[in-house]
C-alpha cells in the first residue's frame, strides 16, 4: 500500500499519455507534410518517415535526439552490475536497429546468476508542461522490467512502464507526456532478474526529447554533473567533480580553491585530477547538448587556473552537423590564485550544439585548473503569444513568437521558425557568406587598402574575432581591417553600399512630404588593446565621406555588437562604412550581417559633388513675389508681413507661424534626432573623426558603455527615448564641439534656458552654455568633470536680449570615459509679453512702456518692464535692505561670533567644479556676488555668518527674498536665521548640492521685537562645496527700525550743544561741516576721518578699507625683500609709510581691494586729486580710480602693469561734484602677489569757491545771493539752507502748488483749501488742530514760525493698534522718475511703541509704490522729511499713519510743499552760446577765447582750456618734392615760405602746413621747430646757420615780409633777425594772432544791496580815523561781547563774500583762545594742503562767515552775537 500512495503521489504531479500514430483528417496540432498528408505532432522527428516524403524529419533542430551512431550523446549511464547498456548493432536475436538498418542501439543483456540494472540519466530539464519524450524499444526478456522514470529533488517516479502486452521480438514506440513545476531529470532503467536466460535482451533506440524539454543548461555542480562529462575517462588525467578537500595536495604550493557558489571546503566544481606519466595527457569537459539559442546568448562561468606549470585552457564550440570545433576561449599559463568569471557570446545557434572545456598537459602539470558555476543568459527563444502589437511587432509564422519589426531581414532568426527572415530582397542583406553581395570596396582613392573576407579568427593573436555573427562558427565568413604591416597608422578601408532613394518621398498633398523610416542594422567587432576607429557615412554625392551618422573608437570587448542606425535624406544617397587603422597590430576591426530594412535601391549613380543634385524636386510656391519694403520678413501666406525683429521671438507673428520655422523651437527632446532648431557644428568644417553633438538613443549603446553615457533618456527614461549626445569615443582631449541657435531677435524679462545634463565618468570634460553677440561670446553656465550616474537640471536666466545666440560647448575629456549628454532643453516665458491695452490692476506696477507686471517683480534686479522701469533706482527707494553686492555689502555686515567671512567674487569661484560662472544680476563675468569659500584654509565644520539690516517690529506683510547657488559634491549647509532678543530661529536649511544654477527662495519675515535676518554657511566636506548669495530683496513691508529717541539731555558742562560735535582744541561742529575740504574745528578734526590729503606717516586719515573685499589695502614701510615698494615717496626711505595692496598666501588673480573715503559734500570747479604711485615687476598690480555719487560710479583713472621701479605721480581733475566718494581699487595682476602702492595722496583747490557763482555743481542748482549753490529741490522747503535765506524768499509759486499745505485754515475747510482728501477704504481719518487731544503723544505748537498755526494728526487714543489713516492729494502729479521732491516736517514722540508714518505715490490703477518710511520715536522735534517721488504714470501722493501699541503714538505733519518740478518738470539754465572763435568750458558757464586754448595758462575757472591738449597736430606732411628748400609745399603745389610752418596759422589751403607740428608754448618771437622739438630763440634766426630742420624756418625770409604775415592785426618790419610784427592793441603772438588776456587784477564783486556796501565803506573809512585812538577799548569791548555762543552757522547757511577781507583781520582780535568758544571760528582754513609739510594756510580771497538767526522760525537772537556784529560794525 505504501508502494502504491507513492505512486499515486508522484502521478498527481506528472501526467502520462500514450499516444498512439494514427491515420485521421489533418487536425490543429497535425503536422502537414510537404506533399499535403498529415501526421501527428508526435510523430515529428522520431526518427521515422511518417509523412513519406521525409518533411517531417527535416527541421528538426528544436528536439534533442540521439540514435546513438555517435555515442550516449548527453545521456550517462550508471549500473549496478557491468556491462550495463551497451552501444552495439546486434545482440544474439536482434541484428538491426528499429530503422531495420544496421546501425546503433543500446542493448541490455543479463549477467549469469545477478539480476542486472541499467540506467541512462538525461540532463536536467527546466519545468515544463509538455515535455515530450518519444522512444523505439525491444523486449525479447519474460522477467524483467523496463521503465522511465522522472527524478527531482531526491524523489525518483515511474511514469511509463513496459506494457504487459508488449509483442516479444519486435521494435515498438513509446511517447512519454511529463509536466511539472521543478527541474528535472529522465531515467531510463531496465532490470533482468537473476533467473532470466542468457538469451533475454532488452534494447532502446532513436529517442527523442521534444522543444518542450528544455535542458537547464545552468550547472553549479551541487547536485550532480548537469550532464557535463569527461569525454575519456580513466586516461590518467580527467575532469572530476568533487570539494576541495578531494584535491590531491601534491597540486598546489597554496591552499586549495573553495568551492566558488558556497566559498566553502563542502562546495563543489569541477576540476583535473592526474594520475598518469603520459606525456601527452588531454582532458576534456563536455557539456549538455542544447537545441539551439537566441540572439542574445551569452555564456558565463568561473574558473581557476593556478600553477607553476599549470597549462592552458581552451573552450570550444560544437555545433551539431558540423566537422569542425569553433574555439571561442582560451587562457594562457597561471591566472593567479582565484577564481575568475568569464564571459562567452553564443548569439543565435539554430542547430543542437555543446560546449566542451579542454585541458592539455605536455607531462609537466602542476598546479590546479577548475571549473565552476556554468550559467546561460538570454538564451531562450520568444515564447509563444495569442497576439502581437501590430505597429511594432513581427507575429512569427509557426513559433507564433512575437519579434520587433527591426529585427525583421536582418540575417538572424529571430522567431525560430525563419519566417523572420522569409521575403527578404537579398539586395538589402548581406552576410558575406558567399562574397560582398551589393556592397563593394572603394577604388576611386577615398581609402588606402581594402576590407577583407575571413572565416575563423583573424590572424593576429588578441584582436579580432573568433567566429562570425550569423553562424556563430569558426566556418562563418566576415569582413575586417587587418592592421598589421603593410597598413599604418590610419590607413582607411572603405565600404561602399548600393545607392538608395531619398527617404522623403512625395505624399498626399501638393506640399506635402512622406517621410519613410529607411533603417541601417549592422554588427561590428572591435576587440585589441590598439583598435582605433569604425565610422558610418550618408553621402549624396560620388566622392568625400559625407555626413558622419556613427563613430566608435577604441577596444569595445570581444564581442558582437549590433547597431541601428535611421536613415534620412532628400536625395539618393548610399552608405559608407570606413575602418581606420590603430597604431599597433592588435587593432582588427570586423564587420558582418548588413541589412536594410524599409529602404528602396536607387537605379542610378550619385551625382559629383560639384554637380548640381537633382534628389526630391520641391513644388514651386504659389505665392506671388512679396511686396514687403526692407527690413521686414515676408509671411509664407497671405502675403503678409512683419518687422524682422519678430522673427525668432518665440511668438508666430504670421498667422501661420512661418517667421518661427527657421528658429530654434521653445521644446527640444530630440525625439527621432531632430534637433529642433539647434544647429551642430557642420561635420565639413571639423575632421572626420572629431567629438561632436550627435543625436542617439541609450538603446544603442554596447557593453561598458553605460558606465560614461546615460541608457535611459530624460524624456521617457527608456533606452528607445532620444538625447543629444556628444561621444568622447571620438576626437582628442581638449576639443570642443559646439550646439548653438540661430539669431534670437528677442526674449522676455523672464525667459529662461532650463535643460537636463548626463555626465558621468572618470574622464569627463566640460559643459559650457555661452550667449553670443555678433563675434563676441560669453560664458554664463558651466560644469565640469563628472556628476554622478543620474540626469542634472541646468538652468540660466537670459531675461531680455536681443539678436543674440545661445551656445552649448562641450569640451572633451582626456580619454573617451566621459559623454557629455543633454537632453530637454526647453526656453520657458521666452515670449516677450506685449502691453494688453488695458489699464493695470491694482496689484500690478504699471512699467513707463505701458506694460502691467505683478507687483512682487517690483526691484528684484531683473528688467521685467523692458525699459527698466521697475528697476529704476528711485522707484525702488522703499525697498529696505536690497543689494546686489555689485560693489559693497551694501546695509549687510560680516558677523565677528564666526569662523570666516563671506567674500565677494566676480566671475567663477576659485575653485573648479563648484560655483556659478557669474552672477545673477548682470548674469556676465563683471557682475559680483556674495559667496563662501570652501576650501583651504576653511575646515569643515566652519561656518561664516553675516548679518542684514534691523528691521522693525512694525513690519508687516514683510519677505525676503534671494538667489542662491549650491553646487557641488563637497556642500555644506547653508542656513537663514531670524534674530531677535538675542536669539536665532532657523528659517530656512539647504544642505547638499542643490543644483548648478540661481535658484530664488521667499521667507516670510515678522516677529515681535525688532529684528535681523542671518545668513550662515558651514563648510562641507571637501573643497567642491562653494556656497553663494545673490540679489537679497526686502519687499516694501519690511520697515527699517529706527533708534529709539529719547528727549535731550541738558548738556553737561564743557560738553557741546545737541546737534554738535566736539572738536579736539575743543570747540564744537556739527555734522553738515564735516567733510566739506573745510577746517572748521581749527585742528582738523571735522575732516580727519573723511579719507583727506594724506602721507599715512600717521595713519590711514580716515581711508576705511571695504568690508566686502577679499583682501586690504595695509599700511606698512618700505621692504627690499617682500612685494611691496623698498622705500615711501613722503621721507624716500625706509621708514615711511604708504598703503599697497596685500600679498596673501592664497591670493588669486583678479582679487580686488579697496579703500575708500568719506562722502565728501561739495568741491571746486578746479579740485584735483593728486598722489603717487608705486607699480614694478616686484610690486605689482593694477590701480583704478573710481568716483562715485549717489547714482553713478565711474573710473577717472587706471594704471597697470610695470611703471618702472620708482614712484609716479599722477593729477586727476575732479571737478565740481556734490556728494561723492574717491575710491581706489588695487586689482591682483597674478595670483599670490601684490604690492601695488599709493602715498602722498593731495586733495588741490577742492574748497568750493563763491567767487565763481557760474561752477555750480548742477546745473540746476540754485545761486544764495551769498554765491553758494543749493540743490534745487532745497528751495523753499519751509527750513532756509542759504545764510542769507534768500532761498526762502518769493515762494509763492511753490507754497500754492496742489498739496501744499501749511494746514493755518479752518478746521472744516483744511481738504478743500490743501486740495487732500481722506481716504474711505482706511480705519479713521486724520485731524487738524493746534495741539494734540492726548498730553505727551504729540507736539504742542504747529512748526511755523511763532508756533500759533494748526498741523494735521492722527488721534491714537481711541484706535486700535495697527488702524490706518490715509490722507490724499486730490489732483494727480504728472509721471517723473526722480525729479519731483516732497517736503514736509513730522513729529513722531510720545511712546516707544510708536507707529509708522509712509509716503505713497498712487498710479491711476490704484497701484501704490512705497516712497518713504519712519518708525519708532523721533524725539520731541518737528523733524525735516525731504522725499523724492517718483512713478511712470500720473500719480498722487498719499500720507498713511498707523497706529502704535499705546494711547501716546499720535503722528503729526506740517509744512507740506513740492518742488516746482512736480508740476513742470527740471528747470534747465541754457549755457551761454560761445562764438565760432570761442571756447566753452567745460565744467562752467564760460566762453574764452580759441587762441587761448592749451597756451599754458588756464583761462576758464575749471581749468579745461589746458585739459586734453594734444602733443602734435593732427595731419600727414604732403610729400616735398617740388619746392626749393626753405619753401614748405602745400598739398595744391603751393610753396610757401618756411617760417609759415608750425605757426600756429593754417596758411595752405586745408592747413596742412600745421601737420605735424609739435605744440609748444614758446615765448614771443620764438620758433617753433619740429625736429627735436624745440623752440628757436629770436637771436638764432638769420644767423646764417640753421637750426630748424628740414625746412630751415629760421633763416628764410629773412629779407622780407610774407604777405598777410600779420593778419592785418599789426605791421610786419624787417629787422635783423627776419620779419617782426608790430600789433595793435588787444592783439599779441609772433603775427598778432593772439587775444591779449585782461589784466589778472580780479575786480571786487558787488553786493546786491547797494546800500549795505555803502553803509560798509563808511564803517571801514571810520573804523581807520579810529583805530589809533581807541585800540585798547576797542579790544576790550570786543574781547567781552565776542564769549557768548554763536548759533548754528551750518544749519541755515553762510554767506562769504571777498568784499568784506577787512573784517577777516578786526575777526581774528575777536578769536583770541583765551575766550575758548564753544563753536569753530569758520576761518574757511583750506584742507587741500600737505600738513605734514606745511603750515595749514588760509585761503587767499576768502572771507569769514557771516551767521544770521533766522527770524522765520522763531529762534531768539544771540545778543551777545549781536553786540559783538555792532561792535564790528
Amino acid at each position: 500500500m505504501t508502494s502504491l500512495r507513492a505512486a499515486a503521489r508522484l502521478l498527481s504531479a506528472f501526467s502520462l499519455a500514450l499516444t498512439a500514430v494514427s491515420v485521421r483528417a489533418c487536425l490543429t496540432h497535425d503536422f502537414t507534410c510537404s506533399q499535403g498528408t498529415c501526421v501527428p505532432e508526435d510523430g515529428v522527428c522520431d526518427f521515422t518517415d511518417n509523412c513519406g516524403d521525409g518533411s517531417d524529419e527535416d527541421s528538426c533542430s528544436g528536439y534533442k535526439r540521439c540514435d546513438f551512431t555517435e555515442g550516449f550523446c548527453d545521456l550517462l549511464q550508471s549500473s549496478e552490475t557491468l556491462p550495463g547498456w551497451v552501444r552495439t548493432t546486434e545482440v544474439p536475436g536482434l541484428q538491426h536497429d528499429h530503422s531495420n538498418a544496421s546501425a546503433h542501439f543500446l542493448s541490455l543483456s543479463p549477467v549469469s546468476g545477478n539480476t542486472t540494472t541499467a540506467q541512462l540519466s538525461s540532463p536536467t530539464f527546466l519545468p515544463s508542461q509538455a515535455c515530450q519524450i518519444r522512444f523505439y524499444h525491444y523486449v525479447e526478456a519474460k522477467r524483467g522490467d523496463l521503465e522511465v522514470l522522472v527524478h527531482n529533488e531526491g524523489w525518483s517516479t515511474s511514469v511509463w512502464k513496459k506494457p504487459p502486452q508488449t509483442l516479444m521480438g519486435m521494435w515498438s514506440r513509446a511517447v512519454v507526456n511529463l509536466s511539472t513545476n521543478h527541474s528535472f531529470q529522465v531515467l531510463i532503467r531496465g532490470q533482468l532478474w537473476a533467473d532470466s536466460e542468457a538469451s533475454e535482451v532488452f534494447a532502446i533506440d532513436d529517442l527523442s526529447f521534444g522543444p518542450g524539454c528544455v535542458t537547464a543548461s545552468d550547472c553549479d555542480f551541487e547536485s550532480g554533473f548537469c550532464g557535463w562529462h569527461e569525454l575519456t575517462p580513466g586516461d590518467g588525467f580527467d575532469w572530476v567533480r568533487g570539494s576541495s578537500v578531494e584535491v590531491p595536495p601534491h597540486y598546489y604550493g597554496h591552499p586549495p580553491p573553495l568551492d566558488h557558489t558556497t566559498n566553502s571546503t563542502e562546495g563543489h566544481f569541477m576540476f583535473i585530477l592526474k594520475n598518469s606519466s603520459s606525456l601527452y595527457p588531454d582532458a576534456v569537459l563536455r557539456g549538455p547538448w542544447i537545441n539551439q539559442s537566441s540572439s542574445g546568448c551569452t555564456m558565463t562561468f568561473w574558473h581557476y587556473n593556478s600553477g607553476i606549470s599549470v597549462g592552458a585552457v581552451d573552450m570550444y564550440l560544437r555545433i551539431n552537423g558540423a566537422q569542425n570545433n569553433t574555439l571561442v576561449w582560451r587562457i594562457l599559463y597561471d591566472q593567479g590564485a582565484r577564481w575568475k568569471r568569464a564571459r562567452i557570446q553564443l548569439g543565435r545557434i539554430a542547430q543542437p550544439f555543446r560546449i566542451a572545456l579542454a585541458k592539455m598537459s605536455l607531462g609537466m602539470f602542476d598546479g590546479v585548473s577548475a571549473f565552476d558555476d556554468v550559467a546561460f543568459e538570454n538564451c531562450s527563444m520568444p515564447p509563444a503569444a495569442a497576439e502581437c502589437p501590430a505597429d511594432t511587432h513581427f507575429h512569427c509564422s509557426h513559433t507564433r513568437a512575437c519579434v520587433e519589426r527591426l529585427q525583421l531581414c536582418d540575417l538572424v532568426d529571430d522567431c525560430g521558425d525563419g519566417s523572420d527572415e522569409e521575403g527578404c530582397s537579398p539586395d538589402l542583406q548581406c552576410n558575406f557568406e558567399h562574397g560582398l553581395c551589393s556592397w563593394k570596396q572603394e577604388h576611386s582613392g577615398g581609402d588606402v587598402f581594402d576590407w577583407t573576407r575571413i572565416e575563423g579568427p583573424t590572424p593576429s593573436f588578441n584582436t579580432g574575432p573568433w567566429k562570425d555573427h550569423t553562424l556563430g562558427a569558426s566556418y562563418g565568413h566576415y569582413l575586417y581591417i587587418e592592421s598589421s604591416a603593410p597598413q599604418v597608422f590610419k590607413d582607411t578601408a572603405v565600404l561602399l553600399s548600393r545607392v538608395f532613394q531619398p527617404t522623403h518621398q512625395r505624399g498626399a498633398g501638393p506640399t506635402r512630404f512622406r517621410r519613410q523610416h529607411c533603417v541601417f542594422r549592422f554588427h561590428y567587432h572591435m576587440f585589441g588593446s590598439r583598435v582605433f576607429c569604425l565610422a558610418a557615412y550618408l553621402r549624396t554625392a560620388a566622392s568625400g565621406r559625407g555626413h558622419m551618422l556613427w563613430v566608435r573608437y577604441g577596444d569595445q570587448g570581444n564581442l558582437w555588437h549590433r547597431k541601428t542606425l535611421y536613415l534620412n535624406s532628400a536625395r539618393p544617397f548610399q552608405i559608407l562604412i570606413e575602418g581606420t587603422v590603430g597604431d599597433d597590430f592588435n587593432g582588427d576591426i570586423a564587420i558582418d550581417d548588413l541589412s536594410f530594412l524599409d529602404c528602396d535601391p536607387y537605379e542610378g549613380e550619385l551625382p559629383k559633388a560639384n554637380a548640381t543634385t537633382p534628389g526630391v524636386t520641391t513644388p514651386a510656391s504659389t505665392l506671388k513675389p512679396h511686396g514687403c519694403p526692407d527690413g521686414q520678413f515676408a509671411c509664407r501666406t497671405h502675403g503678409e508681413c512683419v518687422a524682422q525683429d519678430k522673427v525668432c521671438d518665440f511668438r508666430g507673428d504670421c498667422p501661420d507661424g512661418s517667421d518661427e520655422l527657421e528658429c530654434v523651437k521653445e521644446r527640444c527632446d530630440f525625439k527621432d534626432g531632430d534637433t529642433c532648431g539647434w544647429v551642430i557644428v557642420d561635420s565639413s568644417l571639423v575632421p572626420n573623426h572629431a567629438f561632436r553633438w550627435a543625436p542617439d538613443q541609450g538603446e544603442s549603446i554596447h557593453d561598458g558603455e553605460e558606465y560614461h553615457r546615460p541608457i535611459n533618456d530624460h524624456t521617457l527614461g527608456r533606452p528607445e527615448g532620444w538625447y543629444l549626445c556628444a561621444d568622447s569615443s571620438n576626437g582628442g582631449y581638449g576639443q570642443t564641439t559646439d550646439l548653438q541657435t540661430p539669431v534670437i531677435s528677442s526674449t522676455g524679462p523672464q525667459c529662461t534656458l532650463v535643460f537636463w545634463y548626463y555626465m558621468f565618468g572618470f574622464t569627463v570634460g566640460s559643459l559650457q552654455v555661452l550667449l553670443k553677440h555678433g563675434d563676441a561670446s560669453h560664458k554664463v553656465w558651466s560644469q565640469s568633470g563628472s556628476q554622478g550616474n543620474k540626469w542634472r537640471r541646468g538652468e540660466v536666466l537670459l531675461g531680455l536680449s536681443a539678436n543674440f545666440q545661445v551656445e552649448f560647448r562641450a569640451k572633451r575629456g582626456i580619454s573617451y570615459m566621459g559623454d557629455l549628454v543633454l537632453d530637454d532643453v526647453t526656453f520657458m516665458d521666452c515670449p516677450n509679453p506685449l502691453p494688453s491695452g488695458q489699464p493695470c490692476s491694482p496689484d500690478q506696477y504699471a512699467c513707463a512702456n505701458g506694460r502691467c507686471i505683478p507687483q512682487d517683480n517690483l526691484c528684484d534686479f531683473i528688467n521685467h518692464c523692458g525699459d527698466n522701469s521697475d528697476e529704476d533706482h528711485y522707484i525702488c527707494k522703499g525697498f529696505s535692505g536690497r543689494c546686489s553686492f555689485e560693489f559693497d555689502l551694501c546695509s549687510w555686515r560680516q558677523c565677528r561670533q564666526d569662523d570666516f567671512d563671506w567674500l565677494i567674487k566676480a566671475g567663477s569661484t576659485p575653485t573648479v567644479g563648484t560655483g556659478p560662472v557669474s552672477d545673477h544680476t548682470l548674469r556676465n563675468p563683471s557682475g559680483h556676488y556674495l559667496y563662501l569659500e570652501s576650501s583651504f584654509p576653511q575646515a569643515a565644520g566652519d561656518t561664516a555668518r553675516i548679518s542684514g539690516p534691523l528691521l522693525s517690529r512694525r513690519s508687516s506683510r514683510c519677505k525676503m527674498r534671494f538667489y542662491f547657488h549650491m553646487s557641488g559634491d563637497g556642500i555644506g549647509t547653508l542656513s537663514v536665521f531670524r534674530k531677535s532678543k538675542g536669539r536665532l530661529h532657523l528659517l530656512l536649511n539647504l544642505t547638499g548640492d542643490q543644483g548648478n544654477y540661481w535658484q530664488l527662495r521667499e521667507i516670510p519675515l515678522s516677529d515681535t521685537s525688532d529684528f535681523q535676518v542671518t545668513f550662515e554657511g558651514k563648510v562641507g566636506r571637501s573643497p567642491k562645496g562653494d556656497i553663494c548669495l545673490d540679489d537679497i530683496t526686502f519687499s516694501p513691508g519690511c520697515l527699517l527700525a529706527c533708534g529709539e529717541v529719547g528727549s535731550d539731555p541738558s548738556p553737561p558742562p564743557g560738553s557741546c550743544p545737541s546737534g554738535f560735535l566736539p572738536c579736539r582744541n575743543g570747540r564744537c561742529f556739527t555734522p553738515g561741516q564735516s567733510c566739506d575740504f573745510t577746517d572748521d574745528c581749527g585742528d582738523g578734526t571735522d575732516e580727519k576721518d573723511c579719507g583727506t590729503s594724506c602721507s599715512f606717516e600717521d595713519g590711514p586719515c580716515g581711508w576705511k578699507s571695504s568690508l566686502a573685499d577679499n583682501f586690504d589695502w595695509t599700511l606698512g614701510v618700505g621692504a627690499i625683500t617682500r612685494l611691496r615698494p623698498p622705500y615711501d615717496h613722503t621721507l624716500m626711505d625706509e621708514t615711511g609709510h604708504f598703503v599697497s595692496l596685500e600679498a596673501t598666501p592664497v591670493g588669486l588673480k583678479g582679487d580686488k581691494a579697496h579703500i575708500r573715503s568719506s562722502v565728501w559734500k561739495e568741491s571746486s570747479a578746479i579740485c584735483k586729486l593728486s598722489f603717487w604711485y608705486y607699480i614694478s615687476h616686484v610690486s605689482s598690480g593694477t590701480i583704478r580710480l573710481l568716483i562715485k555719487t549717489e547714482n553713478k560710479l565711474w573710473e577717472a583713472w587706471n594704471k597697470t602693469g610695470h611703471q618702472g621701479d620708482y614712484w609716479n605721480k599722477a593729477e586727476i581733475p575732479l571737478r565740481k561734484l556734490r556728494n561723492f566718494e574717491v575710491i581706489f581699487e588695487g586689482v591682483r595682476s597674478r595670483d599670490l602677489s601684490g604690492g601695488a602702492a599709493l602715498d602722498d595722496l593731495e586733495f588741490i583747490d577742492c574748497v568750493p569757491n563763491v567767487v565763481d557763482p557760474v561752477s555750480c555743481p548742477a546745473v540746476t542748482d540754485f545761486v544764495c545771493r551769498s554765491g553758494h549753490c543749493i540743490e534745487a529741490h532745497l528751495l523753499c522747503d519751509n527750513k532756509a539752507d542759504c545764510a542769507d535765506q534768500s532761498d526762502e524768499q518769493n515762494c509763492g509759486h511753490i507754497l500754492g502748488l496742489p498739496g501744499a499745505c501749511s494746514f493755518n485754515v479752518g478746521g472744516d475747510r483744511w481738504e478743500e483749501s490743501c486740495r487732500l482728501s481722506q481716504d474711505a477704504d482706511d480705519d479713521f481719518d486724520w485731524r487738524i488742530g493746534h495741539q494734540v487731544e492726548t498730553p505727551g503723544a504729540g507736539p504742542n505748537v504747529d512748526h511755523s514760525p511763532g508756533g500759533g498755526g494748526n498741523f494735521l494728526y492722527i488721534h491714537s487714543a481711541v484706535q486700535r493698534e495697527g488702524d490706518v489713516a490715509k490722507v490724499t492729494t486730490r489732483g494727480p502729479f504728472p509721471a517723473s522718475i526722480g525729479l519731483c521732491h516732497l517736503r514736509f516736517w513730522f513729529f513722531m514722540h510720545g511712546s516707544d511703541e510708536m507707529g509708522t508714518l509712509k509716503v505713497y505715490t498712487v498710479g491711476p490703477s490704484g497701484t501704490s509704490l512705497l516712497m518713504w518710511t519712519a518708525t519708532g520715536n523721533h524725539g520731541n522735534q518737528w523733524t525735516y522729511a525731504n522725499v523724492i517721488l517718483s512713478n511712470p504714470a500720473p500719480f498722487r501722493v498719499t500720507f498713511q499713519a498707523e497706529v502704535g501699541g499705546d494711547v501716546w503714538t499720535d503722528i503729526a505733519l506740517d509744512d507740506v510743499s513740492y518742488t516746482a518740478d512736480c508740476v513742470a518738470g527740471p528747470g534747465t539754465p541754457r549755457p551761454p552760446s560761445c562764438g565760432a572763435d570761442q571756447f566753452q568750458c567745460a565744467y562752467s558757464f564760460q566762453c574764452v577765447p580759441e587762441s587761448w586754448r592749451c597756451d599754458g595758462e588756464p583761462d576758464c575757472a575749471d581749468r579745461s582750456d589746458e585739459e586734453s591738449c594734444p602733443d602734435v597736430v593732427p595731419g600727414t606732411v604732403p610729400p616735398q618734392d617740388r619746392c626749393p628748400v626753405g619753401r614748405f609745399q602745400c598739398f595744391n603745389d603751393a610753396c610757401l615760405p618756411s617760417i609759415l610752418r608750425c605757426d600756429a596759422i593754417p596758411d595752405c589751403p586745408d592747413g596742412e602746413d600745421e601737420f605735424s607740428c609739435p605744440l609748444l608754448q614758446c615765448e614771443l618771437g620764438e620758433l617753433v621747430c619740429e625736429d627735436s622739438p624745440r623752440c628757436i630763440p629770436l637771436q638764432k634766426r638769420c644767423d646764417r646757420a640753421v637750426d630748424c630742420l628740414p625746412f630751415h624756418s629760421d633763416e628764410t625770409s629773412c629779407r622780407e615780409c610774407p604777405p598777410m604775415y600779420c593778419l592785418d592785426h599789426g605791421s610786419c618790419l624787417v629787422g635783423r633777425h627776419g620779419p617782426t610784427c608790430t600789433c595793435h592793441p588787444g592783439w599779441t603772438g609772433n603775427r598778432c594772432h593772439v587775444r591779449e588776456k585782461p589784466s589778472l587784477v580780479t575786480p571786487t564783486p558787488k553786493p546786491d544791496d547797494l546800500q549795505l556796501d555803502s553803509v560798509y565803506v563808511g564803517i571801514a573809512i571810520g573804523s581807520l580815523l579810529l583805530v589809533a585812538g581807541v585800540a585798547v577799548c576797542f579790544l576790550a569791548l570786543c574781547k567781552k561781547r565776542c564769549v557768548s555762543l554763536r548759533p548754528n552757522t551750518v544749519d541755515y547757511g553762510v554767506m562769504e563774500d571777498s568784499a568784506f577781507d577787512w573784517r577777516a583781520e578786526i575777526r581774528s582780535w575777536c578769536s583770541r583762545p583765551t575766550v575758548n568758544p564753544r563753536i569753530g571760528d569758520g576761518r574757511g582754513v583750506s584742507i587741500s594742503v600737505y600738513p605734514w609739510r606745511r603750515q595749514v594756510e588760509v585761503l587767499k580771497g576768502k572771507d569769514p562767515k557771516l551767521s544770521f538767526a533766522n527770524p522765520l522760525y522763531n529762534y531768539p537772537p544771540d545778543e551777545n552775537a549781536a553786540a559783538c556784529r555792532s561792535s564790528n560794525a
